[in-house]
């Protein structure tokens, strides 16, 4: 369904096998994203709820059944439970859901014959996307799917529709209005402008590091991309990796990976947290740091790195992790896109005097 379509509300009506002597479930990616739910469900249910625990966020009503809320950040504390229908909120959001649809939450429901509800707005073509087109099969009669644009939705004014289509690029709002299983694949970059091969002696290098300081594992990763510039204009991509992890750490991988390579510069954005690291970084080392302070979106700041893969003159070096191709080909409609941005402050990293120009190897 299309954003703001009311996929909450119809979620929330959905759990009424509760009201005679049934348990279910409502999955959400995250804690956080439990809270409204909860919120909406007691008013919802109101007078037919017995008992409500705030703490273990569990509904008891009067007609015998429960209401539980989880949060798929911590799936295998849902291990032992049995329900008559669980709805798995903002599907195409939660990490790991081809390992915790069969593994945890499809037991669940083994007892009691139970069903299962994916509501989401898509993210690319992911599992929620494989799990779509199951009910789309003759063959798969046990499944059904159907989908929904935002404009479904009467009290949505339609102006509001239209002020979205002329704002946002055309794929994104095919995602996120339309409910559209878009083609990652050619959001920006198209896989045949990828090149593949060695770099060449000689090249200016550049870092690019995108922070993000957690270890969630629906979080944001921290990406460092490493990109060599010949004379001729040619860019090589040299190195991309990233990390989930605490400040520290985070430290000592930016340091690592400035270590391997001996970057003339290394450019971070510059805001809230990112700009403490930046700090840390020039305190305890000698490292060509410059806080970049985004005076763009992502997209438009990707704009000229797209504009040079589609001269042909961008060259990924191998042993590139196969995610970073994932993740530029879904850019920047995918579900991250963290190394995109970490390479697109290397590739506009200001060039200070004095430099060293370092030979690169295959």
């Amino acid at each position: 369904m299309g954003r703001r379509f009311g996929k909450t509300v119809l979620g929330v009506h959905r759990l009424t096998p509760a009201l005679h002597g049934y348990p279910v479930a409502w999955f959400s990616p995250t804690y956080k994203m439990l809270e409204e739910v909860w919120r909406d469900t007691k008013r919802f249910y109101g007078e037919a709820i017995r008992h409500k625990d705030e703490q273990l966020m569990r509904l008891e009503t009067w007609g015998g059944g429960v209401i539980d809320f989880w949060s798929l950040d911590r799936a295998d504390s849902v291990r032992g439970r049995k329900y008559k229908r669980v709805i798995v909120d903002e599907a195409a959001m939660v990490p790991g859901l081809e390992e915790a649809w069969p593994a945890v939450i499809r037991p669940t429901l083994t007892d009691l014959k139970g069903e299962a509800d994916f509501l989401s707005t898509p993210k690319g073509r992911n599992y929620f996307y494989d799990l779509f087109q199951r009910g789309q099969r003759d063959d798969r009669p046990d499944w059904f799917s159907a989908s929904a644009p935002t404009s479904a939705n009467p009290y949505i004014d339609p102006a509001e529709i239209e002020d979205a289509r002329r704002e946002l690029p055309e794929l994104v709002f095919r995602q996120e209005y339309l409910a559209e299983f878009v083609d990652a694949g050619g959001a920006r970059i198209s896989r045949a402008w990828l090149k593949h091969g060695p770099a060449p002696d000689g090249l200016s290098v550049t870092m690019g590091v995108d922070l993000a300081i957690s270890t969630k594992t629906d979080a944001d990763y921290t990406a460092v991309a490493v990109l060599g510039r010949a004379t001729d204009g040619r860019l090589f991509v040299l190195d991309v990796q990233r990390i989930r992890a605490p400040f520290h750490d985070v430290l000592r991988f930016v340091e690592s990976m400035a270590g391997k390579w001996q970057p003339r510069s290394i450019a971070i954005e510059q805001v809230q947290f990112q700009a403490a690291v930046i700090q840390e970084l020039l305190r305890t080392t000698k490292l060509p740091v410059l806080g970049v302070k985004p005076d763009r979106d992502k997209v438009t700041r990707f704009q000229p790195l797209e504009a040079r893969y589609q001269q042909g003159l961008v060259t990924h070096v191998p042993g590139l992790p196969g995610e970073f191709e994932d993740e530029l080909l879904a850019f920047p409609v995918g579900r991250h896109d963290d190394m995109v941005d970490a390479l697109a402050y290397a590739y506009a990293a200001p060039e200070p005097s004095g430099f060293r120009v370092r030979g690169a190897t295959a």
